[in-house]
């Protein structure tokens, strides 16, 4: 029986037949390593177009609903501005600066968050620092009208800026600026509506104004001083 000579074999090489390589499409086992242009990040990272957000309010004060959406949304966006409104025509309950200082404090551990103050038209500051989107978080019904009323007067001011909404935690869903004030102004429990340097803050706020209510004199003044010009008041 004449036996065959045997078949030369394909060369071997690590990780296997180098034909079956190139019949699958694969990089050859001598080539260097695979690494196309699109997944070097070093040399796209240029041309990537980032996301730069504003979350304009007035924060006053700021609660736990409100830092809910900015941890959020900073896991959403490149970059998120904290804007806080200046409206002269209120009467606020903390200073624009006082405010600022609470945000920043809050949002100290948040690398793309910075916190910021505006005046006028949200779509005017969100242009002048670049901004591609709002952020507005919505509790209810109730707000959804009002926000969707808003989104598409700034559409309508700016077609190129998106609003972007969220719904709050659920434990933070009825939570507001103005209920927060009100519970506080009556000395109940804010322990759990917001953070708790701002629950400081808020103590040191209605201590000042119970004192006012109660007739003690601010320190640094006398017991007649004050009497004299409560009579100039009567008077």
């Amino acid at each position: 029986m004449e036996r065959r000579a045997p078949r030369p074999s394909s060369p071997k090489w690590p990780g296997g037949d180098a034909r079956r390589s190139i019949a699958l499409g694969l990089p050859s086992p001598l080539a260097p390593a695979y690494n196309p242009s699109f997944l070097d990040l070093s040399s796209t990272e240029g041309r990537v177009k980032r996301i730069k957000a504003i979350y304009p309010g007035s924060f006053d004060p700021p609660t736990n609903g409100h830092l809910d959406l900015i941890e959020r949304g900073s896991k959403i966006f490149d970059e998120l501005v904290v804007a806080i409104l200046r409206n002269p025509e209120k009467d606020p309950l903390f200073s624009v600066a006082d405010r600022r200082k609470m945000l920043e404090a809050m949002t100290s551990g948040l690398d793309n968050v910075s916190v910021d103050t505006f005046a006028g038209l949200t779509v005017d500051y969100a242009l002048r620092v670049e901004a591609r989107a709002i952020l507005r978080g919505i509790r209810a019904i109730s707000d959804y009208e009002y926000e969707l009323q808003m989104a598409l007067m700034n559409r309508k001011l700016q077609p190129g800026l998106e609003t972007v909404f969220m719904m709050p935690a659920e434990k933070y869903s009825y939570i507001s600026s103005r209920l927060v004030r009100e519970v506080a102004q009556l000395g109940g429990s804010i322990e759990c509506l917001v953070p708790d340097l701002v629950e400081r803050k808020l103590r040191e706020k209605m201590d000042v104004a119970l004192k006012f209510e109660n007739g003690e004199q601010p320190a640094g003044k006398t017991r007649s001083e004050g009497k004299s010009k409560s009579r100039k008041k009567k008077a």
